[in-house]
């Protein structure tokens, strides 16, 4: 820390942690600008490496700015190289990776974990082929260890960041030789130190020192966890040839326990998973693993695995630290009864004492679970509604079941059905303190019932011999009809849970009659009910049956105000203002009526547009934010569209929310409102109003273009306002900026299919005139690319907008363009790139491009007549186009319901509005068939040269 550098570097990092915001954003700021100086990454090593002098908040800052350096600049993006980011030398790179190791062995727990993060991102990279050194680096540090389980513990956190790529990879052979480099010369080591730390368990057990102990089991569970990732791909002869070994100590940790542990966990964060339960549940990982990919040679440790996890869930507890466990156990049971091994199963007791001893306990409502419900609703609903990332023990217990019924469907069900009744006796003997009786009844029944999983129709495949409709009937329609929304909201969202799950099994009547009570669950105060509430609807109102709506519009549109109303007056309630629920239940609902939301569409759009303005001050759920401007556009394409009218008051109702957008640089909404600006100016009639114009002048900022996610959205605008309005923006004299966006663009490899579109814009838009003069300009631009970095995709692009051109300026255009920047080039490019790639064009709107191109260069220029070769090669690519091609037969897409879920077509920077997609335009619409074009055009010419 001598170097004054390094020491303004620890002074950033100490000033991000403040707490005055204006310190924080000046130091961001600051590091942001260090951060592309030579040596940057070797400095925030220094300081995370500095010790207890600058305390672990500072270094941990550090840690999380390197990580985030390793993660943008080790390998950058194309999109990140397109925006300036500069990869960190290699120079720089072999020193961090020699400082790396050693910081992962000394660094407390908080930090090892990011830059675990790092190493895991660097490893991917480099691992092994430029990082030759790392594995003997640390088998050397491993076997040298002895019992320092602080380096141990290191060198294993080091190893399992390494090898976590193995997980779900698919095989290759360059995959499976480097797994074997791996395993050669790593896993003999991990099974020494396994041993090892096995043999002194039973001393650090009896010493009572807790610490030390708890390191051991840290050490323990990650060489669990690196067993894992080396045997993910598969067995190996050499893992297998230890797997005795392995197995011993896995069952070693299985079968112990240990009172002090017990009780410090018990006394501790009940939410906190313990050290020994950690490698449990690392353990019941592993033997799953091998139940699903090495099943014949696990199998002779079936009897005993499938024992010690029987034991093991009869001493889990209900805390939550525990649920990791009570998951991972469950499921290794859950796949041994999918395998042929279920026979172990088969006894009726045995049955008998899994559902009581494993399947009830865990489907029941824990305090810890209606506490969820109460204070963290979203939380409740991903782990729920959604079967979001992490598995809960309600799912688990779940798909036990599932898999037990596929091997003893009757026995199950029978014994199902008994434990049903009880349940729902036990709530009819005291409906108030028994509605978790009844809560879990119904859970029991959906696991039952449902077979395989449910997708976008809910369980289409359900058990036979459960009376879905009577359970429906009797239990779930009394609680959604109650008035008393409010009242046992747990059991009202089973209810809504129910119905969501089995829609596709209820009639079209029992849905329609279902809208009103969902309609009055919305006004709930629980945050659940009135998102499960709103799912329902959209669930209902998203459903097909033969490729058509189940529900009518007509049927609905009696209850559509209502539902209007009941949706817009829950976003009132506290905690759900920014409900994504709630919104895609908007939104569903009006792409649903369509049309018929006309005359309601004003009031909707100031509704939403207010909404807009509000989280325009703190933008905090994506979900939320899409649908809100999917509703938005959902009302113009059906509204607007509907009565063009319209149109000027729906533009003075979102301009404003807009201009908050744009003039206060919330950037998350900006290719949302390129987008929908876009969608007015396609449905506006030339000449554009003023506010348009002058929207456009600093939609050519280079700002808004570096920001990768800003770029579709805009290129699109750009596209809209040269169709409706090219020849103004021409004249204004735009048209050399709106080139050099083209430039940007083709130059990048990411983006060079978005400059494809402008300039195709450009020549479909404007009248040649105004652009041919920068023509040359342009094809010189692209032909650097063909020489320099051209890629599949590129030289797709360029085949599609010479054929363009061709067809818009005509041969003789083109080659007087191309001959300012070579003469005769047009001939070469033809022979050497566009005629090998024609067949790159792909669906009807670019191979119709092509061949009406190809025919006029056929029949059109006598330059390419000329060149014999040339014009076989051409006549037979245009041959096989044809052949291959039949128009209007490929790409066409199923508007269905596709596309309208948050995540199709979404990344973080930028996310495709479904309602705003862009309206079709046939290109050359005056040639209907481009076969029969060619066809006649050239037994024309043949005839005109013949008779010649």
């Amino acid at each position: 820390m001598d170097d004054p550098a390094v020491q303004q570097l620890a002074e950033a990092f100490a000033r991000t942690i403040q707490h005055d915001r204006e310190v924080i954003k000046a130091a961001e700021e600051h590091l942001k600008s260090v951060s592309q100086q030579p040596g940057y990454g070797i400095a925030v090593l220094t300081v995370i490496a500095a010790g207890d002098a600058l305390g672990t908040d500072v270094r941990l800052a550090a840690a999380v700015n390197f990580k985030n350096l390793v993660k943008y600049r080790w390998v950058p993006t194309e999109l990140a190289q397109d925006t300036g980011v500069q990869p960190i030398p290699d120079a720089e790179k072999a020193q961090i990776k020699q400082l790396l190791t050693g910081l992962m062995l000394s660094t407390p727990q908080l930090i090892r974990a990011q830059l675990s993060e790092a190493l895991t991102i660097i490893s991917s990279h480099d691992f092994p082929a430029n990082w030759p050194q790392l594995l003997p680096e640390l088998v050397e540090r491993l076997n040298a260890a002895g019992e320092d389980l602080a380096v141990i513990n290191g060198v294993c956190h080091t190893a399992n960041s390494i090898f976590k790529r193995y997980r779900n990879q698919f095989s290759s052979d360059k995959m499976i030789a480097e797994l074997a480099a791996s395993q050669d010369m790593f896993a003999p080591v991990a099974l020494q130190a396994m041993k090892q730390l096995a043999g002194l368990l039973p001393a650090a057990a009896a010493g009572g020192d807790l610490e030390r102990l708890k390191a051991l089991l840290s050490a323990v569970r990650l060489l669990c966890r690196i067993f894992f990732s080396l045997n993910s791909p598969g067995l190996t002869p050499l893992m297998e040839g230890q797997l005795d070994e392995w197995m011993d100590a896995f069952h070693t940790m299985l079968a112990f326990s240990h009172p002090g542990l017990a009780a410090a966990d018990a006394a501790g964060d009940p939410e906190r998973e313990g050290v020994l339960d950690g490698v449990k549940a690392a353990v019941c990982a592993n033997i799953n693993l091998f139940m699903e990919t090495s099943e014949e040679e696990f199998a002779k440790f079936l009897q005993t695995f499938v024992t010690d996890v029987w034991h093991l869930l009869m001493q889990v507890s209900n805390r939550p630290g525990q649920d990791n466990l009570a998951m991972a156990a469950i499921r290794f049971l859950t796949t041994v009864a999918r395998s042929v091994h279920c026979t172990l199963f088969a006894d009726p007791s045995v049955l008998k004492q899994i559902c009581e001893s494993i399947i009830l306990p865990n489907l029941r409502v824990r305090d810890e679970d209606e506490e969820l419900f109460e204070m963290n609703p979203i939380e409740y609903i991903r782990r729920d509604i959604e079967g979001g990332d992490s598995d809960t023990r309600r799912r688990a217990a779940a798909d036990l079941v599932k898999a037990l019924a596929g091997a003893y469907d009757a026995e199950l069900t029978t014994l199902c059905t008994g434990y049903v009744a009880a349940l729902l006796q036990e709530h009819v003997a005291d409906p108030v303190k028994g509605w978790r009786a009844k809560d879990c009844a119904v859970y029991l029944v959906m696991a039952v019932t449902v077979r395989g999983k449910t997708g976008e129709l809910g369980a289409t495949t359900t058990n036979r011999l459960v009376n879905i409709s009577d359970f429906f009937t009797q239990q779930v329609l009394p609680e959604l009809q109650d008035p008393a929304v409010n009242e046992r909201p747990i059991l009202k969202a089973d209810a809504l849970k129910f119905v969501t799950t089995f829609r596709s099994q209820l009639p079209q009547q029992t849905l329609l009659a279902l809208l009103q009570p969902c309609t009055a669950l919305l006004a709930s105060e629980a945050v659940v009910v009135h998102s499960y509430a709103a799912t329902a609807i959209e669930r209902f109102l998203a459903l097909r049956e033969g490729g058509r709506p189940k529900l009518a519009v007509s049927d609905v549109l009696p209850v559509a105000q209502p539902l209007l109303s009941g949706l817009f007056a829950a976003f009132r309630h506290p905690d759900s203002a920014e409900n994504e629920y709630l919104m895609r239940a908007v939104m569903r609902l009006i792409s649903f009526l369509g049309g018929e939301m006309a005359p309601v569409a004003p009031m909707c759009l100031k509704a939403l547009a207010d909404m807009l303005v509000e989280v325009c001050k703190n933008p905090k759920s994506p979900g939320f934010n899409h649908y809100l401007f999917e509703s938005v556009a959902a009302l113009i394409k059906h509204g607007a569209a509907a009565d063009k009218a319209q149109l000027q008051s729906y533009e003075a109702t979102l301009f404003p929310a807009f201009d908050i957008v744009l003039s206060n640089d919330v950037q998350e909404f900006h290719p949302y409102v390129f987008q929908i600006l876009a969608q007015l100016i396609e449905l506006s009639s030339p000449p554009l109003n003023a506010p348009y114009m002058a929207v456009f002048p600093p939609l050519l900022n280079p700002m808004f273009w570096e920001r990768p996610g800003n770029v579709p959205a805009l290129t699109r605008l750009l596209v809209a306002y040269l169709a409706k309005a090219g020849q103004e923006l021409a004249a204004a004299g735009h048209l050399p900026a709106c080139l050099g966006v083209f430039q940007k663009l083709i130059a990048s490899k990411a983006n060079d299919g978005y400059g494809f579109a402008l300039i195709s814009g450009i020549v479909t838009h404007l009248p040649p005139a105004t652009y041919q003069q920068y023509l040359p300009t342009v094809w010189q631009l692209l032909f650097t690319r063909l020489q320099g970095s051209k890629t599949p995709r590129f030289t797709r692009g360029f085949v599609v907008f010479l054929a363009l051109a061709v067809c818009k300026l005509g041969v003789e255009g083109v080659s007087a363009s191309m001959d300012a920047v070579q003469p005769k080039v047009m001939l070469m490019i033809l022979q050497q790139v566009w005629a090998p790639s024609l067949s790159s064009a792909d669906g009807p709107e670019e191979n119709k491009l092509v061949a009406v191109a190809a025919t006029k260069c056929l029949t059109e220029s006598a330059d390419v007549y000329a060149a014999t070769p040339l014009w076989q090669q051409l006549r037979s690519a245009l041959d096989a186009k044809l052949a291959g091609t039949e128009v209007g037969s490929a790409g066409e897409e199923d508007g269905g319901e596709e596309g309208l879920e948050f995540g199709a077509g979404y990344s973080a920077a930028y996310a495709k509005l479904a309602n705003a997609s862009m309206p079709e335009r046939p290109v050359l619409s005056e040639i209907a068939d481009p076969k029969q074009f060619a066809e006649s055009r050239l037994a024309s010419f043949m005839q005109r040269v013949s008779g010649s």
